[in-house]
Parts: C-alpha cells; structure tokens; sequence
C-alpha cells in the first residue's frame, strides 16, 4: 500500500465505511420484510415454513455479518497504513458497537418474531385470539 497516494487511501477507507453502511442498510430491509411477510401471512405458514424463513435469514444475516467484518479487516489495513503517514482517520467507536448490539438484538428479534406472529383462530362469537 506504500504506493498508493494518501487522497486514494482516504477514498478507500470512505468507499469501505460506505459499503459497511450499505450492508447495514440491506440488513435492516430484509429485516423487516420477514417481519412484515411473516405478520401478513400468520395464518397460512406453517411450522416447517417458519423454520425454512429462519434457517434462510439467519444465513442472510450471517452473509452480510461476514462482508461487514471482511470490511473491517480491510479499514483496519488501511487505518495501518494511514497512521504511518502521521493521519489518524478512525471511526468513533461507538457507533461500531451500536451497529453491531443492533445487528445482533435485531436478528434475535426477528427470528422471535417469525414464531411469534401465528395465526389466531376465530371462536363462536366471531373475535379473534
């Protein structure tokens, strides 16, 4: 990396927090479709199906967790290369946490809610349970 110019490497680390975000962004609208399709059809998933939805957004969730640390690793090399040229670009580390205890409680939550929404049923008198 010592051939690259300072300027790229700036870019390079904002184009890696940018893609960290856009990830972040992915995980949360796939997030919520299996929320919302798992409420809408409450009555008609059955239980393998649940499970099926499960096993596939954890995977998912999992994929966009691996390309978010794979990132990391890689504003991590530049973040090195930066400090030796005396600049110190990192991120406020707090909001690396706040992303992360997100993406965890969120995915937990999701995954709850999938077996949560079930189908109510519909006595005598006509209301729902």
């Amino acid at each position: 990396m010592e051939s690259i110019e300072t300027g790229y490497l700036i870019e390079l680390q904002f184009m890696a927090e940018a893609s960290i975000d856009i990830q972040f962004q992915a995980w949360m609208a796939i997030s919520f479709a299996v929320v919302i399709a798992t409420y809408t059809g409450r009555k008609e998933l059955g239980s393998k199906i649940r499970i099926a939805i499960s096993i596939l957004y954890l995977m998912t969730a999992y994929a966009l967790y691996a390309r978010w640390m794979t990132e990391g690793v890689r504003l991590e090399q530049i973040q090195a290369e930066l400090a030796v040229r005396a600049l110190q670009l990192e991120p406020v580390m707090y909001s690396i946490w706040a992303r992360l205890a997100t993406c965890v409680l969120g995915t937990l939550a999701t995954v709850a809610a999938v077996f949560i929404f079930r189908g109510s049923e519909t006595h005598a008198n006509g209301t729902d349970t």
